[in-house]
């Protein structure tokens, strides 16, 4: 994959991408703005997140300072705006608040559409792999309780009745077992089909970042 895979940022950047994280009090008191704003540029929060972190410190009676919390995100959103950390966003399939600067704009977006074709790709191929086995695990259901209804059917105490309403359960259970038998083949046959788009889709990426 390419070069900028498996930068320690990402586990960072994936814990921050949650939502509007604020201020504890000590943090208020403590001031390190400037490291604020980088912790919440690198995350790819807008810097407007200061304004939370405002309302979160006046409790405490602290004034952020807005030079310092500039210059720490101003730093940090660069950081997350590279190709390395825009690959891995989309990757893990999540969104972006589209809060890059204009010369580092068009990268991010390329290297996280990458990221988001191959997210697209992998959900693809385990929703496959899920129904597969989803549509395995009902057939055996299904060639069980046919085998129970067929047997119930000669319990020669059961009434006219009973023994239709058996016999209905049982042709109902044969042609749901002949339809999930023909559609196991088929969602194996598109499974092969995206299992081979997202080995291209690898193989291409990795043939790009070398």
């Amino acid at each position: 994959m390419r070069s900028y895979l498996g930068i320690s940022i990402v586990a960072f950047l994936m814990a921050g991408c949650g939502g509007g994280a604020t201020v504890s009090e000590s943090q208020c008191v403590a001031g390190d703005w400037q490291t604020l704003g980088y912790r919440d540029g690198v995350r790819g929060y807008r810097s407007s997140q200061l304004l939370a972190h405002q309302d979160a410190c006046v409790k405490h009676g602290v004034i952020p300072d807005r030079h310092g919390y500039r210059l720490g995100w101003e730093e940090g959103i660069r950081e997350y705006c590279e190709p390395y950390s825009a690959f891995s966003i989309g990757e893990w399939g999540k969104g972006h608040n589209n809060v890059c600067p204009t010369d580092l704009r068009a990268e991010f977006i390329r290297a996280y559409q990458e990221g988001r074709s191959l997210y697209r790709a992998r959900v693809e191929v385990a929703n496959l792999e899920k129904a597969i086995a989803q549509k395995a695990n009902r057939l055996e259901q299904v060639k069980v309780a046919i085998v129970s209804t067929a047997t119930a059917q000669l319990n020669p105490e059961l009434t006219t009745g009973q023994r239709v309403e058996l016999f209905a359960t049982t042709q109902r259970l044969n042609t749901e077992r002949n339809r999930i038998k023909a559609e196991i083949p088929a969602l194996e046959n598109e499974l092969v089909l995206k299992a081979r788009q997202l080995d291209a889709l690898n193989r291409s990426l990795v043939a790009v970042g070398s």
